[in-house]
């Protein structure tokens, strides 16, 4: 998560870190933003001027929100106190915009109080001991409760979880500790880079290298909505990862049901069948409020007459076919998107293994049609999302994050086009961010993940910059976060070309990336 105040509220925190001699600068914001809250204050960020965002950045949670017990950072006391304060689950986005106006707001009045302050005689001391004091009184109103765990055990991979990504010019190995605490809060990753940089080569490498590390108990689905994939081609990386490979069209579709992430609890239901319903309508074009609701019936009915068991895609249809028939409804986009769903894209059978069992490579041939690719991706998704949502989150031990999957979505610029899709995808992020999933997306440029109601290069910690087409310096600092020199990434930046990567970990810098084509030969695989 990254944060960028404005240069006003800047000068006032480097004021009061001086004032007070903190050594550190995120304990002023954290001081000021508390105190905003405990006034009372209340913002609405659809009528509120949001202060600007040219000042200092802090593009590390722990910076700003510092850390807990076991280095973990303390964002989501922070996120739970505001959530609480406004009755409501605020999205990242949300959350950075009210932080900002409370923590405008908290700097106002600790300033007003120190400028009718004599500092001479101490009196900063004192206000700031009554900004700990109305905190400590307001603890005393707090009611412990116990959440009781829920039933769904998953297998986490609790060792480090190591890989390598290549190596500088200089012989330095960039080796990656994705799941230890103290290196990485947010194990997302996004890479960026046209067409024969590098970056599926250097996806299947790190996969492999997870894999193998991990002795294939961690496993991967990659989503290849190219659909370039050919299991001949690919048997050294399927075999080295004990990945399943399948071919939507030519293997008679995915042993999956896609009606799985409805819920088959009576109160949960009526939620789950909107966000399916909500998934459908996203990307079979035309589907409006009176479609949405003619699904959600036939799917409500369904379910009730299955008596505890899921239905299939096909009796989806079927109902929904019977019900454009008593209905003298004529077939539209909605009917043509159910019916195509029918066509071997899903293998529906109750026996089926679960789709988290086993690696999976999922091949998306042009033969479908882009809206069935994507729907096909996005149903998969949310059944993720669903799955992994109702499991407890991973706890951390020794500064080690569990790990319990890894998500490869490739040319991710397809969806974030797509702003519906692109809410599912935040959704996502955030969501599984604690459940120990890890989401990896590629795409062809940097620009693709800054869209105008969301930059989703603020969810990953781990940007790699291939060779791309816009070599924008704003652009790519957007992308790999704001660098300790300016000269320092700008000429990293023109050594770009197919096969190496640029990170900002420490200081900008370009790797020799590594790739599975050499890995697969060095070793003899």
């Amino acid at each position: 998560m990254r944060i960028k105040i404005s240069k006003e509220n800047d000068e006032l925190l480097y004021k009061l870190k001086t004032l007070y001699n903190f050594k550190n600068d995120g304990i002023v914001p954290r001081i000021a933003f508390s105190n905003s809250l405990l006034s009372g204050k209340m913002f609405d960020i659809e009528k509120e001027v949001i202060p600007t965002s040219d000042g200092k950045e802090f593009r590390d949670d722990k910076a700003i929100f510092g850390t807990v017990i076991g280095s973990g950072s303390n964002t989501i006391i922070f996120k739970s106190i505001l959530d609480q304060h406004y009755g409501k689950n605020t999205f990242e986005d949300e959350f950075i915009k009210l932080f900002k106006l409370h923590l405008n707001h908290g700097l106002d009045i600790w300033n007003n109080k120190i400028e009718n302050a004599n500092i001479s005689k101490g009196d900063h001391i004192d206000i700031l001991l009554k900004f700990v004091k109305s905190g400590l009184d307001l603890r005393k109103n707090i009611i412990k409760t116990n959440f009781s765990s829920k039933n769904i055990q998953v297998k986490e991979f609790k060792d480090p979880l190591i890989f390598d990504l290549g190596q500088t010019a200089e012989g330095e190995k960039i080796i990656i500790k994705i799941n230890d605490l103290r290196e990485f809060d947010n194990r997302n990753m996004a890479i960026a880079g046209m067409a024969g940089s590098g970056k599926t080569q250097l996806i299947k490498d790190i996969l492999y290298q997870i894999s193998k590390n991990t002795n294939n108990e961690l496993k991967f689905i990659f989503f290849d909505y190219k659909g370039e994939g050919n299991p001949e081609q690919l048997k050294s990386f399927l075999d080295a990862t004990k990945c399943k490979f399948v071919d939507i069209v030519n293997d008679g579709g995915i042993e999956f049901n896609p009606l799985l992430s409805i819920s088959l609890d009576e109160r949960q239901r009526p939620f789950s069948i909107k966000a399916f319903v909500d998934t459908i309508a996203t990307f079979v074009p035309s589907v409006g409020v009176a479609q949405k609701n003619i699904l959600t019936n036939v799917i409500t009915d369904l379910f009730d007459s299955k008596n505890g068991t899921y239905p299939t895609i096909n009796e989806l249809f079927e109902n929904l076919e019977e019900y454009y028939e008593e209905n003298n409804k004529k077939p539209d986009t909605l009917f043509a998107g159910i019916q195509d769903l029918t066509t071997n894209i899903f293998n529906c059978s109750p026996n089926n293994t679960d789709i988290l069992d086993k690696s999976l490579y999922l091949n998306l041939p042009p033969a479908l049609s882009d809206t069935l690719r994507q729907l096909v991706v996005f149903l998969l998704l949310r059944y993720f999302n669903t799955y992994f949502s109702s499991t407890n989150d991973c706890e951390p031990h020794d500064h080690i994050f569990p790990i319990r999957y890894v998500i490869v979505i490739d040319e991710a610029h397809i969806y974030l086009k797509n702003k519906n899709a692109r809410k599912a995808l935040e959704e996502l992020l955030r969501l599984l961010r604690s459940k120990g999933v890890i989401i990896v997306m590629l795409s062809q440029g940097v620009e693709d993940y800054k869209t105008k109601d969301f930059d989703f290069a603020s969810q990953v910690q781990l940007p790699i910059c291939l060779n791309v087409q816009n070599k924008d310096y704003k652009a790519i600092t957007n992308f790999v976060g704001t660098p300790i020199s300016k000269y320092k990434l700008e000429t990293e930046i023109k050594k770009l070309e197919s096969g190496k990567g640029l990170i900002n970990i420490g200081e900008p810098k370009i790797i020799e990336l590594r790739q599975w084509w050499k890995t697969k030969k060095e070793e003899n695989i």
